[in-house]
């Protein structure tokens, strides 16, 4: 009897052991849960302050760009609130279970994946804008040159030789005086400069980098068969201001004009260069019309400062600003606003984009060596440059070639506006930067901007371009030598005057 009770309470021992044992690791498992519970809501509510972070950079990045309406602005605003506290609540509560903590993380990577990947966007926009949309002082870089063959290898070995020159600003003279001493004397023709370089009359020549490229286009193989010693820069002065802030034209009003210049030079955006295209767009935000009006290069007009007549192109070397007046008389408007590129703009643009196609009207072959088909073209950086350039080509020189322009701007624009753009939109705005110069204000696009995305009626887009004959004639820029130029149609600038006043609604 006595035994059995001793198994008994064995057992009993056994079990009560058992029991304890049972008890103790529920207690240690429900604590060791709690604790894991504790620690996974902490990592959801972590994550939920790198969510809201995330979109406070977010929004902030989209209001200093500064190109949303007003109504879309407060939209936005309130749309982000309520979606930011309700993805913030869903992710950082503790709920029954944890099934929607997962579904508001997956939408929290998700939104913050494209936050991070719009805000690289949007930054790369206010820094573009930031860097663009202020006006650069203009330069012009003067050279000492001599014949290649010529013992001469530095400016000192010029000393006291005579330099000839036609038409150099009185800084530029002062400069070389420090530098070495040498007599200057003045001609009436630059290409005559020129030639007597290469013929042995003349040792050393003074001349701007414009007129460097003139002489490299009217006297054969120039450029191949000088050597230049020195470079000295000149800052252009504005006198007055392109932008005629009393008129009603200008984008606050919906009804401006733009000159579009391209300059034939690479390098830096400063450097002031003969203008190879001369387009004027008016724009009409009211009507959604624009006009492109194009101006030979080579258009014999009188230079509004200089009271002289010269070649369009010529005009650029004086500075923007006497471009863009020249123009306002030959057409008689008021060009608020103008925008310029160089050479390194169009090849770099054209290359980030992929390259472009471009219709040809004509089968042809640049003096450059590029071919190009009648019809369409697929074409690089480079070869968008030369089919712009090329007029030797065709019968009617300077007037194709300006038609050849639009042709790649409206290849441009089409490229541009294509779905491959998005992936391509920050490098495309890192190529601009530095090839593009203008007077437009950042207030003032994202003005634009603005009324375009609170109205997203289609734009109609129209073209002109101006017309005229052949001729020689002296310019004020080459003096007395003969030079090709064309002489404007009348009925094609009263046409051309008519287009744009109606566009504009006078």
């Amino acid at each position: 009897m006595s035994g059995r009770h001793s198994n008994d309470y064995g057992r009993e021992y056994e079990i009560n052991k058992n029991q304890n044992v049972s008890n103790s690791s529920k207690k240690k498992t429900t604590k060791n849960k709690k604790k894991n519970s504790t620690k996974l809501g902490l990592v959801f509510k972590i994550l939920a302050v790198i969510y809201v972070v995330i979109t406070i950079s977010f929004y902030i990045s989209i209001l200093r760009m500064n190109l949303l309406p007003t109504t879309y602005t407060v939209a936005f605003t309130i749309a982000e609130i309520i979606f930011t506290l309700a993805m913030t609540i869903g992710l950082a509560k503790k709920h029954k279970s944890y099934a929607l903590n997962i579904i508001c993380l997956i939408i929290v990577v998700i939104m913050s994946s494209l936050y991070i990947y719009a805000n690289n966007y949007a930054n790369a926009t206010t820094d573009f804008l930031g860097n663009v949309f202020t006006e650069t002082e203009e330069t012009e870089d003067y050279y000492l040159v001599v014949r290649k063959d010529s013992s001469y290898n530095n400016i000192e070995d010029i000393k006291g030789k005579d330099v000839y020159f036609y038409q150099v600003e009185d800084d530029v003279k002062k400069d070389v005086g420090t530098k070495v001493t040498v007599t200057l004397k003045s001609k009436d023709n630059l290409v005559e400069i020129g030639k007597n370089l290469l013929n042995n009359k003349l040792d050393v020549i003074l001349v701007s980098s414009s007129q460097y490229s003139m002489l490299s286009e009217e006297i054969e193989k120039f450029a191949n068969n000088t050597k230049i010693l020195y470079t000295a820069t000149h800052k252009i002065q504005k006198e007055v201001s392109t932008k005629t802030e009393d008129t009603k034209y200008n984008i606050d009003s919906g009804i401006f004009n733009v000159y579009i210049s391209g300059i034939d030079t690479s390098g830096r955006i400063s450097n002031v260069s003969r203008s190879d295209a001369n387009i004027v767009a008016t724009i009409n935000t009211k009507t959604h019309e624009v006009l492109l009006t194009s101006i030979p290069r080579d258009y014999y007009v009188t230079l509004h400062s200089k009271k002289a007549k010269d070649k369009l192109t010529h005009s650029g070397i004086y500075g923007i600003n006497e471009t863009v007046t020249t123009v306002e008389d030959l057409l008689d408007i008021d060009i608020n606003y103008y925008i310029r590129v160089n050479f390194t703009t169009v090849i770099k643009l054209v290359d980030t984009l992929g390259g472009i196609d471009v219709n040809s009207d004509y089968s042809f072959t640049t003096t450059t060596g590029y071919h190009f088909n009648r019809g369409n073209n697929h074409i690089n950086g480079e070869q968008a440059l030369a089919f712009s350039r090329e007029r030797y080509a065709f019968s009617s020189g300077d007037n194709q070639r300006v038609k050849n322009q639009q042709h790649v701007i409206e290849a441009i624009i089409k490229k541009a506006l294509s779905g491959s753009i998005l992936t391509k939109y920050t490098s495309i705005l890192k190529t601009l930067e530095g090839s593009f110069q203008t007077n437009i204000e950042q207030a003032e696009i994202s003005s634009l901007v603005k009324g375009q995305l609170e109205d997203m009626t289609s734009w109609t887009i129209k073209t002109n371009a101006l017309t005229g004959s052949n001729a020689s004639r002296s310019t004020y820029s080459a003096g007395s030598q003969l030079l090709y130029v064309m002489i404007p149609d009348s009925t094609s600038v009263q046409s051309a005057k008519d287009q744009i006043a109606d566009v504009m609604g006078e």
